[in-house]
């Protein structure tokens, strides 16, 4: 026997269509605020980004180029943020890329590093830049340019220029002594000419 539809279910066969299948496919993308997908750093790139930052052999397979320089600083603050933590607590280091973030880590933002960057920094200083200073200095303080080198560039600049100013004032003010000293000496001479005179008379 054949059941024909009767007018409410035919109703609800046009307005509850059957459901499509639900794709449960998922994409290694986020999706930001702006609507455009962000892309994840992987492992990989965040080695990727250790290694620029530490100036080590980078291979040219795996280029930083599909982000952007805003999302690569934030990688690298995260990333330093992370290897200070290992740093303080080397039982946080769970993994083999944990160990590897944190020796990447102490090679660009270590103690060592710290002062070698420093050495490096006092080494690039040009002293011979800043005459004045180091003339000053060389007559007090014999060992002066370690001292005077650690001062940086700017620091040194600033100091030199002072030290040239007022070495231009010595300048004047001598000028001026000497200009003052001769018409004095006029001034004397031509007394003691008159008084040469009255004696005679």
């Amino acid at each position: 026997m054949t059941h024909r539809k009767t007018p409410t279910s035919a109703v609800n066969d046009r307005t509850n269509p059957p459901k499509s299948p639900v794709n449960t496919t998922t994409t290694s993308k986020k999706i930001s605020k702006s609507g455009q997908p962000h892309k994840v750093f992987t492992e990989k790139d965040e080695i990727q980004v250790l290694k620029n930052l530490s100036q080590l052999p980078i291979s040219m397979k795996d280029p930083l180029h599909n982000f952007t320089g805003k999302q690569i600083a934030k990688k690298q603050k995260r990333l330093k943020e992370k290897y200070h933590k290992f740093a303080r607590t080397k039982s946080l280091m769970k993994t083999p890329h944990d160990r590897e973030v944190y020796e990447l880590g102490r090679k660009i933002w270590g103690r060592d590093a710290i002062k070698e960057k420093e050495k490096s920094h006092i080494d690039d200083v040009n002293l011979e830049e800043f005459p004045f200073l180091v003339n000053e200095m060389k007559v007090y303080f014999p060992n002066y340019e370690e001292g005077l080198k650690r001062l940086g560039e700017k620091k040194l600049k600033e100091m030199n220029e002072k030290w040239m100013e007022l070495k231009l004032e010595e300048s004047e003010l001598m000028l001026n002594k000497s200009q003052l000293f001769h018409e004095n000496l006029k001034f004397v001479v031509e007394g003691s000419m008159g008084c040469s005179r009255s004696n005679v008379s």
